[in-house]
């Protein structure tokens, strides 16, 4: 038969993990990162066809990244819209801008170790590390035939991060999904 301090010690080890599970997990979870706005006056009900702009870029963006985000846009439209061969043809004009630029983050590690000299041991100290990364923003514009401003959806771009050029273009192509699954917004029932 198991003493007290044994099942106690399991107990705690049970939820110990636990909360170590609640919290690993609850750090997973991240709101949606897309951002959108829209012209709550217009009917995007009556939209049918679309005609792909040329693509925008601003910053460290090769021309390869750009052409593989307006592929990418391309492709998540052709699900639901026709594409169409001129502007004047087309409901609605999209154009994909993809924004780069080169950060520095600099933190302090806590948790760094140094070494003594001789009889002076060890200890702590909080070094300073410098981290070089790249921030990108994939945005979609929706314009009128007129070019006026319709709809907008943007989020932070990942696909920089991907050496290939397969997989960037399939991170960009999960991107365009998931900023493009919020258009149109439903405010409007119905045709005109």
């Amino acid at each position: 038969m198991a003493s007290l301090s044994s099942i106690l010690r399991s107990t705690l080890r049970v939820a110990a993990l636990g909360v170590v599970l609640v919290v690993g997990l609850g750090g997973c979870a991240s709101p949606n990162p897309v951002a959108v706005d829209y012209d709550p006056t217009f009917k995007f009900a009556n939209l049918r066809s679309y005609y792909l702009m040329d693509t925008l870029a601003n910053g460290p963006v090769s021309p390869f990244e750009s052409k593989r985000a307006s592929q990418a846009v391309n492709d998540v439209l052709k699900g639901s819209y026709q594409p169409a061969a001129t502007p004047e043809e087309a409901d609605f004009l999209v154009r994909v801008q993809l924004f780069s630029s080169d950060k520095v983050a600099v933190y302090e590690d806590p948790f760094s170790i140094y070494g003594g000299y001789r009889y002076f041991g060890f200890g702590w100290r909080a070094p300073l590390r410098v981290r070089e990364y790249r921030e990108s923003t994939l945005i979609v514009d929706v314009l009128s035939p007129e070019q006026a401003p319709l709809w907008r959806g943007s989020m932070p771009s990942v696909a920089g991060r991907h050496a290939a050029p397969e997989q960037q273009l399939f991170r960009l192509r999960e991107e365009a999904g998931m900023i493009l699954a919020r258009f149109p917004p439903y405010n409007d029932v119905g045709f005109d």
